[in-house]
């Protein structure tokens, strides 16, 4: 009964309108009442898959995982080379291996330093890079346990290793320098990768971070103006 009553005060307004000339907003009312209902508002308030709500955990766990594309990431790699991902690494494991040469481990900072950016597995440089990496975060993982290798390599041979590596080294030192070449490069690829993951994986989860302020509005002299700033001035 109620819908027929809307419906029958609907049709009077319409021959209103018809008789007199004026605007038919009969559908307009219909469209403000489906909008104004709780299935569309309970509707709208969910987030599509393409919009920026958060998404839920393990979305975000599998969305942060990117196809290798091997190909692309050597292509890159001369771009790559000049971005802080690369060379902020390579120059803190450099800092690393000169340290620990100068005090052969005789303090925490050169023992900190060596465990984390010089003795496989280098997990300190190979974080950074993957975790600044815009891509290709395996292959300077790659690059960085390399230079890892060669500055464990060279520390060896100059006899400047902390005590306890210094006899590792000098019972085998082939032995030790074949391990280091070839499983601080692959750490480094597995490290980097999971460090680029995680980058990924804060992003989705978290999705105002890193977004930009609204800019200030300039007034008629030229000066930026906050909003709260607008705000103070009309209290007064």
């Amino acid at each position: 009964m109620a819908r027929a009553k809307r419906t029958t005060r609907a049709e009077a307004r319409r021959r209103y309108r018809a008789e007199h000339g004026l605007l038919d907003d009969t559908n307009l009312d219909e469209e403000s009442a489906e909008a104004d209902s709780p299935v569309t508002k309970q509707g709208a308030s969910r987030p599509g898959p393409d919009g920026a709500g958060r998404i839920g955990i393990f979305s975000a766990v599998r969305l942060a995982f990117r196809p290798l594309d091997a190909p692309g990431d050597f292509r890159a790699l001369p771009r790559l080379v000049r971005h802080k991902a690369l060379w902020l690494p390579v120059l803190l494991t450099i800092g690393a291996a000169v340290l620990t040469g100068v005090s052969q481990g005789a303090d925490v900072l050169s023992q900190f330093a060596f465990q984390y950016f010089v003795v496989t597995p280098a997990i300190g440089g190979v974080f950074i890079a993957g975790f600044l990496a815009p891509r290709a975060s395996w292959l300077l993982g790659v690059i960085v346990g390399l230079v890892s290798a060669t500055c464990y390599t060279i520390l060896g041979y100059a006899g400047l290793l902390p005590a306890g590596f210094a006899e590792v080294f000098a019972l085998e030192p082939s032995a030790a320098i074949v391990s280091s070449f070839v499983f601080s490069p692959i750490m480094g690829a597995l490290f980097a990768s999971a460090a680029a993951w995680y980058r990924r994986f804060l992003q989705l989860s978290s999705p105002n971070r890193g977004k930009n302020k609204p800019p200030a509005r300039r007034g008629n002299d030229g000066r930026s103006r906050s909003t709260s700033g607008q705000k103070a001035s009309a209290r007064r």
